[in-house]
């Protein structure tokens, strides 16, 4: 049987982990001396009041190989067990180093991927390998299909500012928009497992436009997801746009937890979207 693992970056909910049958290892965030595990000890609520309250700005740390090697040994319980574990960016996060880490104990029953994606993007990879786990294919099948889906997948994000991606580390190619003319809001993306700078907009109002002709010029979609922070209005009625020019698909909405959060920051809205 192949069993699924992800992390807490992929932002899904415990009834959705319990729907796919997914294992979620969770990251840790830190506010000063305070410790807690992304979506177990801090609801997301409460964490986006600390983040815009809060004197002390947060960090985030990857979990360790032990909390991986703990999952792994508990689904690998009997001979025909084998793991597929998929997580965020490797360009992103320590996280997939630590699985890979642990994998090694395993004679080669367990096999981590980088979805080189994060939230959302990671989401798609995910339910990818739920159903074709369920449609009987094996890890090595899954593998191809979720490399080739990783090549034409993209994040688009629109942030409120910049502040919480510098100062958690994970500007990327994006620091080409630091010190740019004040009120412009930046689209940034995720592509090859790094932030990069996408655009600038003069407006929120256009950067939710810029998002609905992004995906809607992208052309036929296998997978579409919007993701918000503190927003959830706004995300419906962007689903809701997307929904209807694109009604073949399941367009999800999803709120990125404490960990994407912390670099997100308050009032960032995005699409996740994967080509056909």
């Amino acid at each position: 049987m192949i069993h699924l693992v992800t992390d807490s970056t992929s932002d899904f909910t415990p009834a959705e982990c319990k729907s796919l049958g997914v294992r979620s290892v969770p990251l840790t965030v830190r506010f000063g001396d305070e410790q807690f595990r992304d979506g177990i000890d801090l609801s997301t609520d409460d964490f986006y009041r600390r983040l815009t309250s809060d004197g002390v700005f947060p960090t985030t740390s990857q979990p360790s190989p032990d909390a991986f090697t703990t999952i792994y040994r508990e689904l690998l319980a009997t001979p025909g067990d084998v793991v597929l574990s998929i997580h965020i960016s490797a360009k992103l996060s320590g996280t997939l180093p630590s699985a890979s880490l642990a994998a090694q104990d395993f004679d080669g029953r367990v096999t981590v991927f980088d979805s080189q994606s994060v939230s959302a993007g990671l989401q798609h990879s995910v339910r990818t390998a739920a159903r074709m786990v369920s449609d009987g294919f094996d890890t090595a099948e899954i593998v191809e299909a979720l490399e080739s889906r990783r090549d034409v997948s993209r994040i688009y994000v629109l942030l409120d500012t910049l502040t919480y991606l510098h100062r958690g580390g994970r500007i990327g190619g994006a620091a080409a928009f630091l010190g740019g003319v004040l009120g412009v809001k930046p689209v940034i993306q995720i592509r090859d497992g790094v932030v990069q700078p996408h655009s600038r907009v003069r407006s929120h109002s256009k950067g939710l436009a810029a998002l609905v002709d992004l995906v809607n010029d992208a052309g036929p979609l296998a997978a579409l997801t919007v993701v918000y922070s503190t927003t959830p209005d706004v995300a419906a009625n962007i689903a809701g746009q997307l929904q209807t020019s694109h009604p073949a698909l399941a367009v999800h909405a999803a709120q990125v937890g404490p960990v994407v959060g912390t670099y997100a920051g308050p009032g960032a809205i995005g699409v996740a979207v994967v080509e056909d």
